[in-house]
């Protein structure tokens, strides 16, 4: 008896682990969306199974209970199970297999373990089968299904990848709802187009900057962004990927070959975007050493891609070195960021969302998580593009204010120094007339009594050689005292910038029958010494020029102030001028020189009265 029950309950677990183990766990269609979770999932390095093969040995298909499927990079070649039963009112429906990057695709409809329809094969190498929509190209192959209701089938997936990791979400449309879905994906597409447009106007831009800076760092960019954007362009298949690996040259895996050169540019640029050099000059030298390296790697891929065995060495090594790279990197911008470097700041920015998606991208390769990435290639992509592009700006910014404030520094000492050398001509010039005035001037008016003394004893006083000898002195005497007074005038000194002027008038053009009018208002306390003296001297050289050039008869001479600006005019009726060699000639650069010390200017132009009007305002500060 106890050996019956004994029997019993054996048998009772062999039928009931039977049982469990030929059970079939069926995806329910009682939605117009269903994402797949019960799946069947089997990988080998090389097809050695057909269709036949996978349908009579069931038990060689792993039962998986979720919509992830991630079978990693150790197999090339992959058979999915689909068990599929319609509980709704539809019949037509779309499957949606969602990874591009395959390069063959077959879907096998099963019922009752008979292949009722075996579709052409899609995928990278077989893009004459693919449909002619963008839709499918860029984001998913996508398949018409027809399923009775209440009926139930079952699809058998193969697929083919070389180079990539196996990873996909399938998804069952109905007809009605996939066609909101391609206008989901228009838009998509639509955001993907402006990108691929604000790429290439930042490498105009970055161009641009370069020709202005002439510094490499604009040159990795150029590259960074080139290799971006024909990334973009070969993977959403703007342009056919084939066209890359043929006419390009760079093979079947060609994600690989732009990826080490993206290495090549990344490095070298953020060796120069952080200023590794200055900061840690042995991470520098480490960081361009490991940029040549991937630069020289990609040049040999050229010729190793010919090898089977090359294939997975660069897809590895690719991102394993990117990230370990990237990670190194990281580290060392974020010890820039504590120094407060505002570069740093702006690296961590840009490839925190990278190393987010390169570290899952790995993780995932390696079969070692069971989640999507949640980040998106292009947003990752747009992320970075976007804060490098405003850092590069920035830097540039700070670069063109350190060249200003250099210039400025430049043309302040320059300014230092002109006055310096102005007020060195001042003091000569107050120095001579003070030897003039008070020596020579003194000198010579001793001189003519004495010699009027002699005269006048010896009887020769008014004789007419006396006479004009005296005259001479006096004359003399006289010239040399208003030379004294024009070099350093007394009114200057001692009553202010008004009688100065006048007296300059006077003394200039009434001796040489020049009429003249001087008016002056809101003049009402002395100016600053430096600003009299600026005013002095160029009317000084005005008055000189128009004496010397300009055949006037009249002058007119204004000076006021307005809102605490002094205002000069000088008009006369000359011949006036009529070249920019002519303004040169009056004194211009004299003129100007002698404004910027006190951030004056000076206009000049023809006058009403056909001669030449000047005016310059000079700011009180």
């Amino acid at each position: 008896m106890k050996f019956c029950l004994q029997l019993f309950f054996l048998l009772l677990f062999v039928s009931v682990s039977y049982s469990q183990q030929n059970e079939i766990y069926y995806n329910e269609i009682d939605s117009e969306k269903l994402k797949i979770e019960k799946q069947y999932v089997f990988s080998e390095k090389e097809f050695k199974s057909d269709i036949n093969f996978v349908l009579k040995n069931d038990a060689i298909f792993t039962y998986l209970n979720k919509a992830f499927v991630n079978q990693g990079i150790y197999n090339k070649r992959h058979w999915i199970k689909i068990p599929l039963f319609n509980n709704s009112n539809n019949t037509e429906f779309v499957y949606e297999f969602n990874q591009t990057n395959i390069d063959s695709l077959t879907l096998y409809l099963v019922k009752n373990n008979i292949v009722t329809k075996a579709f052409k094969p899609k995928g990278l190498h077989f893009s004459q089968n693919n449909k002619s929509s963008f839709l499918q190209n860029r984001y998913a192959y996508v398949y018409d299904l027809n399923i009775a209701k209440k009926d139930s089938l079952f699809l058998y997936v193969k697929a083919n990848v070389n180079d990539d990791s196996f990873k996909v979400v399938n998804v069952l449309w109905s007809k009605e709802k996939y066609t909101e879905r391609e206008k989901d994906i228009k838009i998509r597409s639509t955001y993907l187009i402006v990108f691929l447009g604000f790429v290439f106007l930042i490498i105009l831009l970055s161009l641009a900057m370069y020709f202005f800076t002439k510094q490499n760092l604009y040159v990795y960019y150029i590259g960074f962004l080139t290799v971006v954007f024909l990334q973009i362009l070969g993977v959403r298949y703007f342009i056919s990927p084939l066209i890359i690996e043929k006419y390009l040259f760079f093979g079947n895996n060609f994600e690989e070959m732009l990826g080490l050169l993206v290495i090549f540019f990344v490095m070298h640029y953020t060796d120069s975007f952080l200023s590794l050099k200055d900061y840690y000059p042995k991470v520098s030298k480490i960081t361009k050493y490991a940029a040549n390296f991937a630069g020289a790697l990609f040049i040999a891929a050229l010729f190793l891609r010919q090898y089977e065995w090359f294939f997975g060495f660069s897809y590895i090594f690719s991102k394993v070195f990117l990230l370990i790279i990237s990670v190194t990197l990281y580290v060392f911008a974020f010890k820039l960021a504590l120094k407060k470097n505002l570069m740093g700041y702006y690296f961590l920015i840009a490839y925190g969302p990278l190393m987010i998606f390169m570290g899952h991208f790995i993780l995932t390769a390696m079969k070692l998580t069971n989640s999507y990435n949640p980040l998106e290639w292009e947003f990752v992509i747009f992320i970075e593009i976007l804060v490098l592009t405003i850092a590069m700006a920035h830097r540039y910014y700070l670069m063109m204010k350190q060249n200003i404030d250099y210039q400025k520094a430049i043309i302040k000492e320059q300014e230092r120094g002109l006055q310096a050398m102005i007020e060195a001509q001042e003091n000569e010039r107050g120095r001579i007339a003070r030897e003039l005035h008070d020596g020579v001037v003194q000198q010579i008016g001793s001189v003519i009594l004495k010699s009027r003394n002699i005269l006048s004893k010896m009887n020769l006083l008014h004789t007419k050689d006396s006479q004009e000898l005296l005259d001479s002195l006096e004359n003399s005497n006289k010239d040399l005292r208003t030379i004294s007074h024009q070099m350093m005038p007394r009114a200057l000194k001692e009553l202010g910038i008004t009688s100065a002027l006048n007296d300059l008038l006077e003394n200039s053009l009434s001796y040489k029958n020049i009429t003249f009018t001087f008016e002056h208002f809101n003049i009402k306390e002395r100016l600053p010494k430096k600003i009299e003296i600026t005013i002095y001297r160029i009317v000084q050289e005005l008055l000189n020029n128009i004496i010397k050039h300009s055949k006037a008869t009249e002058v007119s001479l204004q000076l006021y102030n307005a809102n605490n600006v002094i205002i000069l005019i000088v008009e006369d009726n000359g011949i006036g001028f009529t070249s920019e060699n002519n303004k040169k000639g009056i004194g211009l650069l004299n003129i100007t020189s002698r404004l910027d010390m006190v951030n004056g200017n000076v206009n000049f132009e023809p006058s009403p009265k056909s001669g030449t009007l000047v005016t310059i305002k000079i700011p009180l500060q």
